[in-house]
């Protein structure tokens, strides 16, 4: 999978084209917007349609916006127009793009991002908090989520060295997901609790043989924005892996979630 932005893609026609196919609503509105040209004008000049994409496919889409549906200018910014096509429901694809809808709030400073929605217990998965009910621009009553954007301080927990045990080694099987593999080592740390309340989870990287115990340095930390528990990245040496690396090692999970690579750079 990879996400696209809309306005920058090679091949925008095609990408119209899929939107065109959604059978919702509010997709149609997104289409007629892009296509009228009318996308920034409405939704500000700095907004940014996400696409998350499979090949040629387009599996799902959001807006990163300066407005949307709600007329109060102190309210910014918005995940809007998000939507999920019914072939990939169901493995909580959509996160990604809220994921990096947080990752672009978060570096342009501001505090939590908002969404306006009718909808109940869907955003709860995703870290979202409901707010408040306002008045949309036509007057109807909508539920105002917000994703807290947080700044995480684990100074104290990189760099140091930890051991313990591998409970699901390379090519073990999820006990839970029978169709989840794992590619690396996983453990916790021996007499450790994490946050939610069993011994701390890690990632351990670099050893491609199945493992029964590790001993390591922690070079990272996931932190979950819809978990209450982090995952520590270890590795035997210490040595720095790219942050791609990283990410890439352990999307085989953590692509279910929505989270933050704290590295010690």
């Amino acid at each position: 999978m990879q996400i696209l932005e809309y306005h920058q893609t090679p091949n925008p026609t095609h990408w119209l084209r899929q939107i065109a196919k959604s059978d919702w609503r509010a997709g149609q509105y997104l289409h007629s917007l892009l296509e009228s040209g009318q996308f920034y004008s409405l939704l500000g000049k700095k907004s940014r349609l996400l696409l998350l994409t499979e090949g040629n496919d387009l599996l799902a889409f959001c807006t990163y916006a300066e407005h949307d549906d709600i007329p109060d200018p102190n309210l910014t910014p918005w995940a809007g127009f998000v939507y999920t096509f019914p072939e990939a429901r169901g493995k909580r694809r959509m996160g990604k793009l809220l994921e990096r809808v947080y990752y672009l709030a978060k570096a342009d400073g501001f505090p939590c991002v908002y969404i306006s929605t009718n909808e109940v217990g869907l955003y709860e998965k995703y870290g979202c908090s409901f707010w408040k009910t306002l008045p949309d621009l036509n007057g109807h009553e909508s539920r105002i989520y917000r994703l807290p954007i947080v700044h995480q301080d684990y100074s104290d927990v990189i760099g140091t060295r930890v051991a313990g045990t591998v409970d699901r080694p390379i090519g073990s099987i999820h006990p839970t997901h029978k169709d989840m593999v794992y590619p690396i080592n996983y453990g916790y740390v021996d007499g450790l609790l994490g946050g939610d309340g069993e011994e701390q989870d890690v990632y351990i990287l670099g050893p491609d043989r199945p493992m029964e115990t590790f001993e390591g340095v922690v070079i990272g930390v996931y932190h979950r924005l819809n978990d209450n528990e982090d995952k520590w990245i270890v590795t035997p040496d210490g040595n720095p892996v790219s942050r791609e690396t990283i990410l890439a090692s352990i999307a085989f999970q953590e692509q279910y979630y929505i989270g933050e690579l704290y590295l010690s750079d």
